[in-house]
């Protein structure tokens, strides 16, 4: 097994309670964490027999675009649940860090393992 890391992958997105928030996109980072058998692929060289993390992170930014949370923990949660749904996926971590959370810290971060 392998360890997989995409690693700031930034979104624009809507999240936040606050009215400020509520009006525009702002970015989101995320890193993504995963194990998948890669013997298979290494073996064939071929796309077919690994996860492909190029499709998974399009995926992630596709359908968090599409999205309105206000809390972190929601995008962290939905993120996870796109992770975890993909083939051949196992051990998933994700992290989610907002950076205009807070004007006196460069983030704020959730991870869900």
């Amino acid at each position: 097994m392998a360890r997989y890391r995409l690693h700031n992958l930034v979104v624009e997105t809507v999240v936040g309670v606050h009215l400020h928030e509520r009006t525009r996109r702002q970015a989101i980072h995320i890193d993504v964490e995963f194990t998948a058998n890669a013997m298979a692929a290494a073996a064939s060289d071929s796309l077919d027999d690994c996860v492909d993390y190029e499709e998974l992170a399009e995926r992630i930014r596709c359908e968090l675009r599409k999205t309105d949370y206000e809390l972190l923990e929601s995008v962290a949660a939905f993120v996870f649940e796109l992770v975890t749904s993909t083939s051949g996926v196992t051990e998933p971590v994700v992290r989610v860090r907002k950076p205009a959370a807070l004007t006196f810290a460069e983030a704020v971060e959730i991870e869900l393992p």
